[in-house]
């Protein structure tokens, strides 16, 4: 029981680190990564239908969450870039990993469509509804907040220069956080994918603007 539970929480690192850092090809890392996300909760027994229930509160709350994420993202980077990132190295890397102008559409679909959809269905669905029926509130957002940034290290950390690297992953595990309070306050994952498009939003503008 153990054993499994852990597979569970690092099994999504598990799939990028050998798409992105042996196999060194996005594509490879997101196929495993999100065939992941997906098989293990269907093969589990999903995630009840009740989860995706829209509030209007529900709306706009993860609306506003995830505009300041959004603002917080594209305006922190654009405004310390020069100290964040290499631009250069950075745009190498993402050829190095199979990534190019022909994949734009691709990326913008999958940051905005089937990541949020497919991270918030695991951590905030199927992994905080098994971690709920044996813990406290407390101890299930702390792990699924915790795995859910664990695997961002392997994707952030060769983007962002030095220690910036390590430092660039504690807003994802404070959004985890904060997506975690809202699952349980709410006993929904709406806001918490509506506030994970519109992060995903920022990280385009990014790339769109500073990387492009």
């Amino acid at each position: 029981m153990v054993m499994k539970k852990i597979f569970l929480l690092v099994g999504p690192t598990l799939m990028i680190f050998i798409g992105l850092q042996l196999l060194e090809s996005v594509i490879v890392a997101f196929l495993l990564f999100y065939s992941w996300l997906l098989a293990v909760p269907l093969l589990g027994g999903g995630v009840h239908w009740e989860k995706f229930k829209t509030s209007r509160k529900d709306a706009l709350l993860g609306i506003g969450s995830g505009l300041l994420f959004l603002l917080f993202i594209f305006g922190g980077v654009n405004w310390l870039h020069i100290y964040l990132l290499d631009i250069d190295q950075l745009r190498v890397l993402l050829w190095e990993w199979g990534f190019s102008s022909r994949g734009e559409v691709w990326l913008v679909l999958i940051l905005l469509v089937v990541n949020p959809v497919l991270e918030e269905v695991y951590w905030r669905g199927y992994i905080f509804e098994k971690l709920r029926l044996e813990g406290t509130a407390k101890y299930t957002i702390f792990m699924t907040s915790a795995f859910y940034t664990l695997y961002h290290f392997l994707s952030v950390i060769p983007i962002f220069s030095g220690i910036f690297g390590i430092v660039a992953a504690i807003p994802v595990f404070i959004a985890g956080i904060f997506w975690g309070c809202i699952r349980e306050k709410t006993g929904t994952i709406t806001a918490a994918i509506i506030g994970h498009v519109l992060s995903d939003m920022g990280i385009i503008l990014v790339y769109w603007f500073l990387v492009r």
